[in-house]
């Protein structure tokens, strides 16, 4: 793949007419650098640099610069030495470890039964995990309060009035439940990330183990798990960083249980009067643990010297379980049923419920929480147009600058260029919460109390999605029909209109629909961010859940799943559309 260096004027000078003027010479030179490139390029990495550079830079400062400028770590002391923020540091470690733990020991046996038995019902499990990825914790909350509340629980109800049990056997409403409700919410992470791989293992090397003697267990500990290790390291620390950085969930169930974590320390301490230095001081060990994650990631996967092969379990490699068989399809069969099918029908029947704890029957279906959260004179309208809005924007912002920024990497060549993929991507690493806070720290002045305010944020944080896959995109792409153009007397902005966008538009059109979806069920971020005016349905879900309204907050989540599911299929239906034609 060729790419291009800055252009120069040489040839352009040499060529001149002789006796030309220099106000000639300079127009040329200004035309040949193109100037609407470098101010299209240039706004770019400005608009970059104030999403991304600015934020983190405030946060870091507020942490360790006292009032007079001086270095300092009084900031952390008086920080962690508040009431509850130490129990809360616990708490967080605690949920870290409970659902890394609780993933694997889900994820992985089920990615194995799908991607190498003959087990039944491996077509729901993918089906469920891709379910329970899309729903956020905090509309998991609404469902599993429905079903196993410690005393109105509908599961708690059969188990007392039908199984016999003395007492309700289940209680959501605990740190066990949000470690639950957390395992259920990020363990496809681990499901899909060690079924991919056990997927593209070549066969060959298992079969070169088994005609060299080895049994299967041999093969399985000498060949395959060491060629899945690099997936299940990876998933292990993308599951580590969504429970430290969770805040949804662990927001509404310790309201109730009266527990905190460090993400709800931080939201309070950015309550009236918001204290920032504290706040920044507290996010710091997140980005710490965060960078030094990422980097275990990186070294530890490049010294498995990992490669990915493209291949395809084959019938030898399946596994036949036999009497086993049956037990295994049970297993997926109660894992879908708890981590999706319960979950989705629990939030559906909640929302036209008359009230919770009513008996389920005809008589107590009813529609009137879906018409007060369309009434014009409720807030959960205006939330509802405030996320589209939001989402709309996002999306377009992000593929914009994702298709700006990626042709840059792949089509430039400059001293620092890998700066801007490491800017970007820096931004993905950090939890929501913390990058919340620069946000707010940066732009408070400018932009508090609007929808910019949020927009800014949501661009910052999802726009590493919209620029790996555009830059995916380009990538594959060879640089022939650029230069083509340009011979031919096309501009740069014209040769990206023509020739470059109508190629990748497909990545930029993936890009803005999953942008889009994620804007639209962003909690984190929106519960710092937005005041009175700016709510958006996240956060309008979430306190209704804190006023004990789960029927309305179950409301307005289906309309948040259905918009994202509904995404997520117009994807698959764009996928297909281009598989198809290109066969």
């Amino acid at each position: 793949m060729s790419e291009i260096s800055f252009p120069g004027t040489a040839l352009t000078e040499r060529h001149a007419p002789h006796g030309a003027s220099a106000g000639s010479r300079l127009l040329r030179r200004v035309s040949a650098l193109q100037p609407v490139r470098f101010l299209v390029i240039g706004l770019s990495i400005a608009i970059l640099l104030a999403l991304i550079a600015y934020p983190l830079a405030l946060l870091t400062g507020y942490s360790l610069v006292d009032a007079k400028g001086h270095l300092t770590f009084e900031t952390f002391e008086k920080a962690f030495a508040r009431r509850g923020m130490w129990q809360a540091t616990v708490n967080s470690g605690w949920l870290v470890f409970f659902v890394t733990a609780g993933a694997c020991a889900l994820g992985i046996p089920l990615a194995w039964l799908v991607a190498r038995t003959d087990a039944p019902g491996k077509s729901l499990v993918t089906l469920a995990a891709g379910i329970s990825f899309v729903i956020p914790t905090f509309i998991s909350v609404i469902s599993w309060i429905f079903l196993a509340a410690p005393n109105s629980g509908y599961l708690n109800k059969l188990a007392t009035g039908y199984l016999g049990f003395s007492s309700a056997p289940l209680n959501i409403m605990s740190f066990t439940g949000l470690v639950f409700i957390e395992i259920v919410g990020v363990y496809p992470l681990v499901f899909f990330a060690v079924n991919a791989a056990l997927n593209n293992i070549d066969a060959s090397h298992e079969q070169a183990a088994r005609i060299l003697g080895a049994n299967r267990w041999r093969t399985t500990l000498t060949i395959t798990l060491p060629m899945v290790r690099p997936a299940i390291l990876s998933a292990i620390i993308l599951v580590m960083l969504d429970a430290l950085s969770s805040f949804g969930a662990p927001a509404a169930i310790g309201t109730m249980a009266n527990f905190s974590v460090i993400t709800t320390k931080i939201y309070d301490l950015l309550k009236f009067p918001p204290q920032f230095n504290y706040a920044a001081a507290v996010a710091m060990p997140i980005l710490i643990f965060t960078a030094i994650s990422l980097l275990i990631q990186k070294y530890a996967v490049r010294a498995e010297n990992f490669r990915t092969l493209t291949g395809k379990a084959t019938p030898e490699q399946i596994v036949k379980l036999g009497r086993w068989r049956w037990l295994a399809g049970g297993f997926c069969i109660i894992v879908a049923l708890v981590t999706a099918i319960l979950p989705v029908g629990a939030l559906l029947l909640l929302s036209v419920l008359s009230s919770f704890g009513a008996p389920i029957s005809l008589a107590n279906l009813v529609g009137k929480h879906y018409a007060l959260i369309f009434d014009e004179n409720f807030a959960a309208r205006a939330s509802i147009l405030h996320s589209m809005l939001l989402a709309l924007a996002a999306a377009t912002v992000c593929a914009t600058l994702g298709l700006v920024l990626g042709w840059v990497v792949e089509r430039f060549r400059f001293f620092g260029r890998e700066l801007i993929s490491f800017l970007v991507m820096i931004a993905y690493g950090f939890p929501s919460i913390a990058y919340a806070v620069g946000i707010l720290m940066g732009y408070v002045d400018l932009f508090y109390g609007t929808l910019t305010l949020i927009l800014v944020a949501y661009a910052g944080k999802l726009l590493p999605i919209a620029f790996v896959l555009v830059r995916n995109g380009i990538q594959q792409l060879s640089t022939d029909l650029e230069e083509a153009a340009r011979i031919s007397g096309a501009g740069w902005l014209r040769s990206i209109k023509d020739v470059t966008f109508p190629l990748v538009r497909g990545s930029v059109g993936i890009a803005w629909v999953l942008v889009f979806s994620l804007s639209l069920r962003e909690l984190s971020m929106s519960a710092i961010l937005a005041q009175s005016d700016t709510q958006v349905m996240p956060t309008v879900v979430l306190q209704f859940i804190e006023d004990g309204a789960v029927e309305l907050a179950a409301a307005l989540a289906v309309i948040i799943v259905v918009v994202s599911l509904s995404m997520l299929a117009f994807i698959r239906l764009f996928t297909v559309k281009k598989t198809a034609s290109i066969s």
